[in-house]
């Protein structure tokens, strides 16, 4: 048996304007939905220092820069704040948010991999040896029991794997396949440095509720199996203990494709990991949406947790709407849309 829950949806030609779907369509007859996968979100405590991180352990680079745009204290529900980021490309335009709130007080915490709402980047590398050896020189906190990369058997074949925490003890998971194409003849066109992949990975409070929310309200195609699994190597991988067991649900998010995963753990004590937007280690996920009017309503409707001030879209400017709100794990989404002619004052995000 298989969780599955579908939405269908009829596809909205791009090239239309929101003006003249305004005149008609009302909001209600397009149905919402996922469009793609803008980026993932971390909140950090000092954003030189996980930048730093990134580039000296993995060779990724980001540039810092202020993001004054006035609409960011109603989004994130933080009267006063203000931000400074720096959005990195990762392979396969991914593109990574470091997020660095200023003005109003932050209360940095960290998950155990097994918490609802903690969440991993995923990083595929041309040699774990190598990223192992500048995360153990950068210091970084390692989670996989035992300290070493752990050799986890896959559909297509074997990986070794490790998981370590950055600065702000986000989690970071390493894979290299076994064998690996990718260090002794990557093929043309291949991201240069040793990552040459990035993937998502989140830990959720069940699976049922998770892909409710997910497929039957962004219309998404999550999938996996409803047995749970005692598998050693996956254990050793995010440090848990022994009697737990785990279960995943897998898919792939629109854009440029993102593979995404969410993990549920039992027989180990746990703890939903929700942190606000400003706080230094929440992990979030900015995703662009048709009919956001149209969505939020269905997630008020459903009773999901809205976090930007007053519960209310907020307009960021050129065209751009935004709103947080909380998913069924407790990690936050910011979900927005972009429609009409951009104007000329503010910034889009």
């Amino acid at each position: 048996m298989r969780i599955v829950f579908a939405i269908c949806f009829v596809p909205i030609v791009a090239a239309v304007s929101f003006v003249a779907r305004a005149q008609t369509e009302s909001a209600e007859q397009i149905q919402p939905r996922i469009r793609s996968l803008s980026h993932a979100i971390h909140a950090v405590n000092d954003l030189d220092t996980t930048l730093a991180f990134y580039r000296d352990v993995f060779g990724l680079n980001g540039t810092p820069q202020d993001f004054p745009n006035p609409a960011v204290p109603l989004l994130t529900n933080a009267p006063g704040v203000t931000l400074r980021l720096s959005m990195m490309r990762l392979p396969g335009k991914m593109l990574f948010e470091l997020t660095h709130f200023k003005g109003l007080e932050r209360k940095p915490a960290q998950a155990a991999y097994t918490d609802p709402g903690a969440g991993s980047i995923v990083f595929y590398v041309r040699d774990i040896d190598e990223a192992v050896a500048n995360a153990k020189k950068a210091n970084a906190p390692i989670v996989t029991t035992g300290g070493e990369p752990v050799e986890i058997k896959t559909p297509e074949g074997k990986t070794r794997s490790m998981i370590i925490r950055d600065p702000d003890g986000f989690f970071v998971q390493i894979i290299q396949d076994t064998p690996n194409p990718w260090q002794d003849a990557p093929p043309p066109g291949a991201p240069q440095g040793n990552v040459h992949r990035v993937s998502l990975a989140y830990t959720m409070d069940n699976a049922e509720s998770t892909a409710k929310f997910y497929n039957g309200m962004l219309g998404l195609q999550l999938t996996g199996p409803s047995k749970f699994s005692k598998d050693q190597a996956m254990l050793k991988l995010v440090g848990a203990p022994k009697g737990t067991e785990f279960r995943k649900l897998t898919g792939t998010l629109p854009g440029p494709p993102a593979y995404v995963e969410f993990t549920e753990f039992r027989g180990v004590p746990r703890t939903k990991f929700h942190l606000r937007v400003r706080d230094p280690g929440a992990p979030a996920m900015a995703i662009q949406v048709v009919n956001l009017v149209g969505m939020v309503s269905e997630m008020k409707a459903a009773g999901v947790p809205v976090i930007s001030a007053n519960g209310q879209i907020v307009d960021f400017g050129n065209g751009t709407h935004n709103i947080f709100v909380e998913d069924p794990n407790g990690m936050n989404l910011e979900l927005f849309e972009r429609s009409g002619p951009p104007p000329v004052r503010n910034q889009t995000k």
